[in-house]
């Protein structure tokens, strides 16, 4: 890191905790020595705005996903958790079964945001691999809830959020206790854990753990990636007084995978993944009448060990990712009609490996099992400032303009500006309103890379990254109209994302060498898409026993140069949930859920595909031991080899928790 960026982080982070620290200390006078008057606001979501808000009155689009629903669905990980969202698309990774497609609203994998207790966690930074595995390396016996910002989230969160946000939110401050579990199934099987201190005076300390098998699946000779992951993280919190204190903890993953690809002349193809992610936070943070107050340090870090096996070992790949973040915050309740949020980021992304040859820092020679290769590594630098205000304008109408300023070294300055209303008709019915500008940064992947496919049928495939990439940048729109009346609640949505500058590998160039053909691909600003899509929810409480709710969301995603279709998405998706309860004080709950999806449109065949999965899971609470069962695909859809579309057949779970 060179002594100019250096001067510059300091120099920043001490101007804003000098802020920050100005305003708590003209505060200090107004704040006794006792707990601040807590104002109830119910169920409240951090996500769209930084600050706490009735989900009735965030103007954005938001969904939130508990712990509760989490078990009632009997969730192997958070993908699971979270697939039959609206306008959310998990699906598995087509007939290569490896990684998810991660979208909201038909935007990609690369511009879908997911943070942890809203930080960014360390991860693959290429266009096909980014977000493709982190649904599944999280312990979602952790997770309190999930709330999904569907619509740019650029003006308070930053790059990568154009799409949207999903921001897994972890339990803390748990009384003393634990709990024990196990689960088991076609899919995985796991046992997981944890104890929480309870308050020992003015500290609180939780610690988990989880141990988890995936499965073997296998496709016709190729399989999934299967083996053991773990999860073991500590989280603890020391309050100084009753307005302020201290959250710290560190979390660590660890995979060991392995899969099959189809036998060949040479034989199968076994490739080897060993994956190791630490990630560690410490969070000052304080409130009082007039602001609410944080300043924080995290770092997370992956380190990637690959290798591929034929008939002797014919490839590897080492690769590091790492991200260090400074940031504070405040929101300060000006009067009662106007609650300022201000703050500002500091970031440094690295990135190294054998597929950074030509990368924007030095290189060596990484040997390993006998093989060689260029090691690369380079770093990006980003600053960021941002600043919001929730302007109540008389008793209907909640106003909500945002903008954020961030500066990155390896492409300059972007502005993500943001305006959203909420106009409640009354307590039981409102229009919401967005519009704003979002942008992507390109990764250091696209930025540096150099990717070398070893020959494979007389065939070489080269990826180059870019230093001169631009980013990606997009306009947001959407209106919605929701309300509740009675035992029914609806919304109804429209929405229109435009981006232009959109990153892609583009081949420029074909060669011949030794009898092997080299194609060489490079990442351009070449492409621009647009999406028009309509969304709708309802939900019935029919009676203390039967409850029923239902989504929709229909996506027009399209080429901006073509006008044709894109490709993994599809025209219509839709979820129908029926479920009951016994209504017990231990009660026994059967959910009956199918998902739809219409006219799936795929890029391997550029076959469009049709299909519905019906799933059932039924759930028992004994005293202070909880159990369930289900079967997803109850009625075994399944795909021929041939196809480019791939689902799991009938699938069985089961699973129990004790808490102590």
């Amino acid at each position: 890191m060179d002594q100019t960026w250096l001067k510059r982080r300091i120099l920043l982070a001490v101007s804003l905790a000098a802020v920050l620290g100005g305003a708590q200390l003209c505060s200090a006078a107004e704040a006794s020595d006792t707990a601040m008057d807590n104002l109830e606001l119910g169920e409240t979501v951090v996500t769209a705005t930084r600050t706490k808000l009735e989900e009735k009155q965030v103007p954005m689009a938001v969904q939130v996903i508990k712990a509760d629903e989490m078990k009632k669905k009997g969730a192997y990980n958070v993908r699971d958790a979270i697939k039959n969202a609206t306008g959310i698309d998990v699906s598995r990774n087509g007939t290569s079964m490896v990684g998810n497609n991660v979208s909201v609203r038909g935007m990609g994998i690369t511009e879908t945001l997911i943070l942890v207790d809203g930080r960014r966690i360390a991860g693959e930074d290429s266009a096909s691999t980014m977000n493709a595995y982190e649904l599944d390396r999280i312990n979602v016996n952790q997770i309190d809830r999930v709330e999904i910002l569907r619509g740019s989230g650029s003006a308070v969160w930053g790059s990568d959020a154009t799409g949207g946000v999903i921001n897994i939110i972890t339990k803390k401050n748990k009384p003393q206790g634990g709990y024990a579990g196990t689960r088991t199934g076609s899919l995985e099987s796991s046992v997981y854990g944890g104890f929480a201190t309870g308050d020992m005076g003015k500290l609180n300390m939780n610690f988990d753990f989880n141990l988890t098998k995936v499965r073997k699946e296998d496709n016709n000779g190729s399989t999934n990636m299967y083996g053991p992951r773990r999860n073991f993280s500590f989280n603890g919190n020391y309050r100084f007084n009753d307005h302020s204190g201290l959250d710290f903890g560190a979390s660590f993953m660890k995979e060991q995978l392995t899969s099959l690809s189809g036998s060949t002349t040479a034989g199968t193809t076994t490739s080897y993944y060993d994956n190791n992610r630490s990630d560690y936070h410490v969070k000052y943070y304080g409130f009082d009448r007039k602001n609410d107050w944080e300043i924080q340090s995290y770092y997370s870090r992956l380190g990637k060990v690959g290798r591929t096996r034929t008939a002797a070992w014919d490839d590897f790949n080492h690769a590091r990712y790492s991200t260090w973040v400074n940031e504070a915050k405040n929101t300060y309740k000006m009067d009662k009609n106007n609650t300022l949020t201000y703050g500002m980021e500091v970031k440094n992304q690295k990135a190294g490996g054998t597929r950074f040859a030509n990368s924007g820092g030095g290189t060596r020679i990484e040997r390993y099992l006998g093989m060689t290769s260029p090691y690369g590594s380079a770093s990006q630098n980003s600053y960021a400032f941002y600043l919001e205000d929730e302007m109540k304008l008389g008793d209907k109408l909640l106003f909500v303009p945002s903008v954020r300023f961030d500066h990155h070294d390896s492409f300059g300055s972007e502005w993500s500006p943001r305006a959203g209303l909420t106009y409640s008709f009354s307590k039981a019915s409102r229009l919401k309103v967005n519009y704003g500008k979002a942008f992507r940064a390109p990764t250091i992947f696209e930025l540096y890379s150099q990717m070398i496919h070893s020959p494979i049928a007389s065939m070489r495939v080269i990826v180059e990254g870019n230093p001169d990439l631009q980013p990606e940048k997009s306009t947001n729109f959407d209106i919605s109209l929701e309300g509740e009346k009675g035992k029914a609640t609806g919304k109804l949505t429209y929405f229109r994302n435009k981006i232009s500058n959109l990153i892609d590998s583009e081949r420029v160039s074909l060669s011949f060498s030794g009898g092997i053909r080299n194609f060489l691909y490079k990442y351009r600003n070449v492409d621009k898409a647009t999406f028009n899509g309509v969304e709708a929810e309802t939900r019935y409480k029919f009676d203390k026993h039967w409850s029923a709710r239902a989504n929709y969301t229909y996506l027009d995603a399209r080429d901006g140069n073509t006008n044709k279709r894109l490709t993994g998405r599809a025209l219509n998706t839709g979820t129908v949930e029926l479920s009951w309860t016994d209504a017990k004080k231990a009660p026994w709950t059967a959910t009956l859920y199918n998902q739809w999806y219409q006219n799936y449109l795929t890029s391997a065949d550029n076959k469009s595909y049709s299909y519905s999965l019906t799933n059932f899971v039924v759930t028992k609470d004994i005293g202070s031991l909880s159990l369930y069962a289900g079967i997803d695909n109850l009625f075994n859809k399944k795909f021929d080899s041939s196809d480019s579309i791939w689902t799991d057949g009938r699938v069985w779970r089961a699973g129990a928790e004790w808490k102590f």
